[in-house]
């Protein structure tokens, strides 16, 4: 229902507005878990049977009840869906019968064996493509000494030594696919 209710739907809506309350209490839902999932079907069933004449055969009560119920119906429904109950597991609860291991353990973390290897490899494939002393600028730059020091042992100007860097970056991002 996209269109609120006229003057009378609403007139109507507020004689058998005690509908609602019944329904809750004879299906024992609590009001203030529910009262928002089939107020809904009961204004739908305001509306339709205000605006649909082959309605008015049936007590508004039967047309109420239904529409209610398919709204808590529908709420059940999307309560169980499969992305409201997922699985939760922990890092660290105990995996297997012995429980000596978590999760957390078993995942592995960085390597640094390995991530040592993944930087001398790029430094090998950068080094191509670099002269000696814009890699060794790169080089003492990952070590974590700054561009003044870097300048100072190279013999260089300190504005030598940040284009070194710049070109080095471009070669970098090239390397890596960047």
């Amino acid at each position: 229902m996209d269109l609120p209710l006229t003057s009378s739907e609403q007139q109507f809506a507020s004689e058998n507005y005690g509908l609602v309350q019944t329904y809750l209490k004879q299906r024992h839902l609590d009001e203030s878990e529910f009262f928002d999932v089939v107020i809904f079907g009961f204004l739908r069933a305001v509306h339709q049977y205000l605006t649909k004449p082959e309605l008015l055969k049936y007590k508004f009560s039967t047309i109420a009840y239904r529409k209610m119920s398919d709204c808590l119906y529908e709420y059940y429904r999307y309560l169980s869906r499969p992305k409201r109950n997922a699985y939760v597991i922990s890092f660290d609860a105990p995996i297997g019968a012995e429980g000596s291991l978590t999760l957390q353990d078993v995942i592995a973390g960085p390597d640094p064996g390995m991530m040592d290897f993944e930087t001398e490899q790029l430094f090998l494939e950068m080094a191509s493509k670099l002269t000696k002393r814009q890699m060794h600028a790169v080089r003492m730059k990952v070590a974590g000494h700054g561009v003044r020091e870097t300048a100072k042992r190279q013999g260089v100007k300190v504005t030598d030594i940040k284009p070194m860097l710049e070109k080095a970056k471009i070669i970098a991002l090239t390397v890596c696919g960047g």
